[in-house]
């Protein structure tokens, strides 16, 4: 795992006079990670509006992985950076992967995130 990853919960809402929202409370920085696509764009209406996202499995290790719950607004995971020494695709440093599904399985040394990249709101 070569990436660099941040877990937290989701954006607060701005507050006047701001206008940018305050992050979320962070759960894990500097989390070796993983990060792969999954799926293509994908596009859907939702309350008439066109709305595009991108599937991610992002693997964290379990002895870093927070205890996490699934919620409708959150949690999500960012791409911080990389370890020295690894180049990794500069375009995800920075995306809020919001997390969807924590997937079990018998690997117990690390844990699997289904993820949604919201092109809509973030560019893609």
């Amino acid at each position: 795992m070569t990436g660099l990853c941040r877990v937290h919960g989701a954006d607060a809402p701005p507050v006047w006079p701001d206008v940018e929202p305050s992050p979320g409370p962070a759960y894990a920085s500097d989390v070796p990670c993983r990060v792969q696509q999954r799926t293509g764009e994908r596009e859907a209406e939702v309350v008439s509006q066109d709305v595009s996202t991108r599937e991610y499995l992002v693997t964290l290790p379990l002895s870093r992985m927070p205890d996490l719950t699934v919620t409708g607004s959150g949690p999500y995971i960012t791409v911080t950076g990389y370890k020295p020494g690894h180049d990794g695709d500069p375009h995800l440093i920075g995306r809020r992967l919001k997390v969807t599904s924590i997937q079990r399985g018998t690997l117990v040394w690390e844990r699997d995130l289904t993820c949604l990249d919201d092109l809509t709101q973030g560019g893609g």
